[in-house]
């Protein structure tokens, strides 16, 4: 049974150190569809700066968002 999992990059608390424009978030790849079991390897890069206050969810088809990582910094 396939599961689509769509990860939504949260901003909430997202700070620019020196700017206050417009960050933009890009996750790399992008939502993937795996089978229970399997790995799934996400990245995210930010367009410049940003506190360690970016957070990771999970959202499965049908299903509110679930957090899975609070504060990144790595």
């Amino acid at each position: 049974m396939m599961m689509v999992l769509i990860l939504l990059l949260g901003t909430l608390g997202l700070l620019a150190h020196q700017s206050f424009g417009e960050i933009v978030l890009t996750q790399s790849p992008g939502p993937q569809s795996v089978s229970p079991g399997q790995s799934v390897t996400l990245t995210c890069s930010a367009s410049q700066s940003v506190s360690s206050d970016l957070h990771w969810y999970l959202q499965k088809a049908g299903e509110a968002p679930k957090l899975l990582i609070y504060n990144d910094v790595t």
